[in-house]
């Protein structure tokens, strides 16, 4: 993970979690648990505009989890994915039918002249859901990464994350390549 990445996470998962804690007991402890509290028309404009404000922001902390969710869905993944670096640039073509097309063209990263492309068609499927990821099987998958190109995995997992909005396919960690939609 990269610093972006890390602290999103930092931002979004712990202290938007904490905060969303919160908000929710308080939340809790108003409409739910406090048998006491006046009716709606008879509360002061402060009172009103705090309870807004925390249902306002309970609204907007859920919706980044749920987001999430549905950016990994299956019905999600298929699409055009994209990745460039110094390496040079692929693609990958999800179709629904659980088919997909590995497209690359090297460079090399020193004096920028070409390397090579290729082209290659497997198959996906989904191996389920871990928490706010889907887990995915290539077969078979070429890797970019330089130290590992020659070789083609006969079955390669990845990661669909739907981080920072967006969906992106996290292929090689290592290398730190990853596709967006």
């Amino acid at each position: 993970m990269d610093l972006g990445a890390d602290l999103y996470f930092l931002v979004v998962f712990v202290f938007g979690g904490l905060l969303l804690l919160a908000v929710t007991i308080y939340l809790l402890r108003e409409f739910l648990i406090r048998g006491d509290r006046p009716v709606w028309s008879a509360r002061s404009r402060g009172s009103k505009a705090i309870r807004v404000a925390a249902l306002l922001l309970f609204a907007g902390l859920l919706f980044v989890p749920l987001h999430m969710v549905w950016n990994t869905r299956i019905a999600a993944v298929p699409g055009r994915y994209s990745t460039s670096g110094v390496w040079g640039h692929a693609t990958l073509e999800f179709q629904r039918d659980g088919s997909f097309i590995e497209t690359w063209y090297f460079v090399n990263e020193y004096n920028g002249k070409p390397e090579g492309d290729g082209s290659m068609q497997g198959h996906w499927r989904n191996e389920g859901r871990d928490w706010l990821t889907r887990d995915i099987v290539l077969e078979p998958f070429t890797p970019l990464a330089e130290y590992d190109r020659e070789q083609t995995y006969q079955e390669d997992h990845v990661i669909v994350e739907g981080y920072g909005g967006a969906t992106s396919i996290d292929v090689d960690s290592g290398a730190n390549i990853t596709f967006w939609k």
